[in-house]
């Protein structure tokens, strides 16, 4: 029964990811209680000789109190030499300190065992009967109150029980009671009741050291994302600043010298532009895939031909760091989503080249198995085994690159895991700190294709549209408006809902299309315009979203709405794009 109670209450912890931890905890509080309780027992040592002082012979009174001189200063010394001398922060992670402490204390009990089990032989012998009763309800109650205290242990508590209780059990055996048998029998039951009572206790105490443990590690792991994302912020803050800050300057340069606008200054300020725009696209990002906005399409592509326009679109950066962008692409089909597959190997590829100092980047693709086996690998700086475990944890930079200028907001890799695991796709990131790092995911194969459909380019919308804008930044509706008049559209535009609706009712106009933002005034949403418009207007009226609201909560219920939505700052490329896309359900009404 004891054996089956200690495998279920004392065996399931040493696997646990805190194990040592917890080792250690148990260990802290231990020696923090044991001081105290070795002042309570040669206490009741004395107290017990002091009772038998008259009955006992001189010699066992001689024996009694030399052996708590021996013992006591013994445990002192121990505990003394414990507190004087902390151990070392390195010892939280060596288990051989506690080990070798673990030891000591077995030993410490087991003479404190021997001390007090050596009651009955010094002083039964002439004891009266309330004597002995009074010795044993010392030493019930010196035996029980550990239980508790040293439940982290209950192997020394067993250690300082048994040799107590099996004396007394002994002498006790041995006494005539007549037909009385309880008295016999009391002794090994108390042992047997506690020490299955400290093995529950124990139990007891390392959840509660677990569920510490636990918290603590929970905090620190919150603080170190609070910290992470005040760095983000800080990297964000400046990344985001520098191009707005150059897009302000060639805009107040060429309003006030309009002689300089030239096709390169507009270049360099839609580049600026651009630059900003793509910061915020990582976190929308992030956003999108939260909030479970990110559809899984799969379709067969040809992988060879998909990976040549990866390669183009980074062959330049490449060449500019003096790289060798090299591609070796078994000629097969694999069946996943396109987008998602392009993220995902664009995102790892920006991070090959931005930490790979000199060499290659290569990226391989061959059969494993049944799957297809596709890698990034580089000739870089690599990562610790520490830090690829936090290379995917969001607003975290695990590496420092000097040489490299463009300074990344820790987005990169979360966004991969996330779009892997939405993808049902397995990964694996292996480095080497100085040796460079492999990015592995596998695909499904399908039957080969020989060619791939390039992603349609911006089209233009051959069919004239009236167009309702409601966004109520003045800025925005302007901007947008000459965007779609310079494609030939006839647009209206209104700063909130009652303007849409008086525009309708009163001016009879009745659009195409309705281009709406998702935050009016009055704390009105997309839902709200397009609920009140489609009954004026009738359901058939076509509807385009564009916020700036990334929430993930408001994601989710924007695509409920069932709705093409484009998320500020959006391109104007963007923005005729999706009306191409919707020029079919406006040729419909």
């Amino acid at each position: 029964m004891l054996n089956t109670l200690y495998k279920k209450y004392l065996s399931s912890f040493s696997d646990h990811p805190l194990a040592t931890d917890i080792q250690w905890e148990r260990h802290r509080l231990f020696m923090t209680e044991v001081g105290s309780r070795m002042i309570g027992a040669v206490i009741a040592a004395l107290l017990v000789g002091l009772m038998f002082y008259r009955s006992a012979p001189l010699e066992s009174l001689l024996i009694w109190f030399a052996a708590i001189t021996f013992v006591g200063l013994n445990s002192w010394a121990l505990i003394r030499y414990h507190h004087c001398r902390p151990e070392p922060e390195h010892s939280r992670h060596n288990l051989a300190y506690t080990r070798r402490w673990h030891w000591l204390n077995l030993y410490q009990a087991a003479i404190w065992g021997i001390l007090w089990a050596m009651t009955p032989f010094l002083f039964f012998p002439e004891a009266s009967d309330i004597q002995v009763l009074s010795v044993l309800m010392v030493v019930v109650v010196l035996s029980s109150t550990p239980s508790v205290t040293m439940g982290c242990y209950p192997d020394i508590y067993i250690t300082f029980l048994t040799p107590v209780f099996f004396s007394f059990s002994w002498h006790i055996f041995n006494m005539d009671f007549g037909e009385e048998w309880l008295p016999s029998v009391t002794p090994p039951l108390t042992w047997i009741s506690l020490v299955v009572f400290s093995i529950m206790i124990h139990r007891t105490h390392m959840e509660s050291i677990i569920l510490r443990l636990e918290h603590r590690r929970n905090e620190l792991a919150e603080q170190d994302k609070n910290d992470a994302k005040t760095r983000f912020i800080a990297v964000a803050s400046h990344d985001l600043r520098q191009p707005v800050q150059a897009a302000r300057l060639y805009a107040e340069a060429m309003a006030n010298h309009p002689e300089i606008i030239t096709g390169d200054l507009i270049s360099r300020l839609n580049s600026s532009l651009h630059s900003a725009s793509h910061l915020l696209d990582r976190l929308l990002d992030l956003s999108r895939i939260d909030a479970g906005a990110v559809n899984v399409n799969r379709e067969t592509i040809f992988l060879p031909a998909f990976i040549e326009q990866l390669v183009a679109t980074h062959s330049v950066h490449a060449r500019q760091k003096g790289l060798r962008l090299e591609t070796d692409i078994a000629s097969v089909s694999v069946h996943c989503d396109g987008s998602i597959l392009m993220e995902i190997i664009d995102n790892v590829l920006t991070n090959a080249i931005r930490y790979t100092l000199q060499g290659k980047v290569t990226i391989s693709a061959e059969r494993d198995k049944q799957k297809i086996l596709l890698r990034v690998s580089d000739t870089g700086i690599g990562m610790t085994p520490s830090q690829v475990n936090d290379a995917f944890e969001e607003f975290v930079q695990v590496a420092d690159c000097p040489d490299d200028t463009g300074q990344g907001m820790g987005l990169g890799l979360p966004i991969v895991k996330r779009l892997c695991s939405l993808h049902q796709l397995a990964f694996r990131l292996n480095s080497a700190k100085g040796q460079g790092s492999c990015f592995s995911v596998w695909l499904d194969e399908t039957a080969t294709l020989e060619g791939l459909t390039a992603p349609a380019a911006a089209s233009q919308v051959s069919q004239s549209l009236r167009i309702l804008l409601v966004d109520d930044e003045e800025a925005v509706r302007d901007a947008l408006s000459l965007l779609l008049v310079s494609e030939q559209h006839d647009v209206w535009t209104a700063a909130d809902i009652p303007q849409a609706l008086n525009m309708v009712k009163e001016d009879g106009l009745v659009p195409d299309l309705l281009i709406t933002d998702d935050r009016l005034p009055g704390g009105y949403g997309a839902s709200d315009v397009i609920r009140v418009l489609r009954r004026e207007c009738g359901p058939q009226l076509a509807v385009l979203i564009i916020t700036g609201n990334t929430d993930p909560g408001r994601i989710q219920a924007l695509k409920a709405l069932n709705a093409p939505v484009l998320y500020k700052p959006v391109s104007g490329a963007d923005v005729l794009n999706a009306l191409a896309e919707l020029r079919e359900e406006v040729r419909s009404v």
